[in-house]
């Protein structure tokens, strides 16, 4: 280990920037298509009854001793206000967390969130409906010092934590407000179904990071979704969704969808299988179970870009799960039952 000092550990930590900097990327999901708050604040309450919790954890790039790991997880609530409004029209509101670990945990990221969205029908039936959604983030980014490593630390007995570093590392934090809105179309029978919406992160595009008296401005995210649905007579459904995001010179494209076969089963209601590809970047299966008011859902991503060339056994799982809490007697029957969106 030829660097040792301080300068390193800075030259690391500007080069982890200007990683960020450069291809501009959020923390995502591969099961964005469970996760409204993130992929669209208008989705916010959408077909949710009463009350859901949605909770994803995302382990990216482990499996290897070269590659330190990224941990993304986070848990969200939403809650249907005015439920017994005709027409499938819907007020919600929604708060969640979202943690973000990079490098090992010496780089961590929290995003606190809050949101209100609201569904209108366009239609007696209410299976036509246009929404629209708004949220307020509050970030904060975390330096670990504690987690540096020093060559002085090092020693016949291998490495120890313990050992003075002769190096102080003092890096402050960073915190800041975030603005993300969307607005989100659907409309189904029967037979099929269709949506699609538009989403827009970071508005106010607020500055992230400092060093050396030059300023790192977040770069606005927008993203595009689209999803097509075909309902069987026995009850088996075909989901397709693509998601588009476009922050900076960064394009994240993905695509792929699924099948819920019915499951004649009190517990168990349906499985879900699928697949989806984030081009450029890795394929990946979906298995998930759902029940009457639980879905839960695992992928895992088979790693096709450039990081395999630096590491062949790169590997990222996500799971997911679901839960619709109360009941509403006297709310309107929702047009719409899925969460896949």
């Amino acid at each position: 280990m030829k660097f040792h000092s301080f300068r390193f550990c800075i030259f690391s930590v500007i080069c982890l920037f200007a990683n960020q900097q450069s291809k501009a990327q959020d923390p995502h999901f591969s099961q964005y298509f469970v996760s409204p708050m993130t992929l669209n604040p208008a989705l916010i309450g959408k077909d949710v009854a009463e009350i859901r919790v949605n909770t994803i954890m995302r382990a990216q790039w482990w499996g290897s001793a070269s590659v330190k790991p990224f941990y993304t997880s986070t848990v969200s609530f939403e809650k249907r206000l005015l439920t017994a409004r005709p027409g499938n029209n819907s007020l919600a509101i929604a708060f969640s967390l979202l943690s973000d670990a990079s490098n090992g945990g010496v780089l961590k990221n929290n995003y606190l969130s809050g949101g209100i969205a609201y569904n209108k029908a366009l239609d007696a039936e209410g299976s036509e409906l246009l929404g629209g959604g708004i949220t307020v983030t509050y970030a904060n980014r975390i330096f670990d010092a504690g987690k540096f490593e020093f060559q002085s630390q090092f020693g016949s007995m291998g490495f120890q934590r313990s050992m003075p570093s002769n190096d102080a590392v003092s890096i402050a934090g960073k915190h800041y407000w975030d603005v993300n809105a969307g607005i989100h179309y659907s409309k189904r029978n029967d037979r099929v179904g269709y949506n699609l919406g538009v989403s827009v992160f970071h508005a106010g595009t607020p500055p992230e990071a400092e060093y050396n008296g030059e300023t790192y401005y977040l770069k606005l995210r927008t993203g595009l979704q689209a999803g097509l649905q075909f309902y069987m007579a026995n009850k088996t459904e075909i989901h397709l969704s693509s998601a588009l995001d476009m922050q900076g010179e960064n394009r994240i494209y993905t695509l792929g969808g699924l099948c819920k076969i019915f499951a004649n089963d009190e517990t168990i209601h349906s499985l879900n299988i699928g697949i989806w590809k984030r081009f450029g970047d890795a394929v990946y299966p979906y298995v998930g179970l759902e029940g009457n008011k639980w879905l839960a859902g695992i992928t895992y991503d088979i790693i096709t870009g450039k990081e395999t060339t630096f590491s062949q056994s790169v590997q990222s799982m996500e799971f997911s799960l679901i839960l619709k809490l109360g009941s509403v007697k006297n709310a309107s029957s929702p047009v719409n039952r899925t969460v896949f969106y």
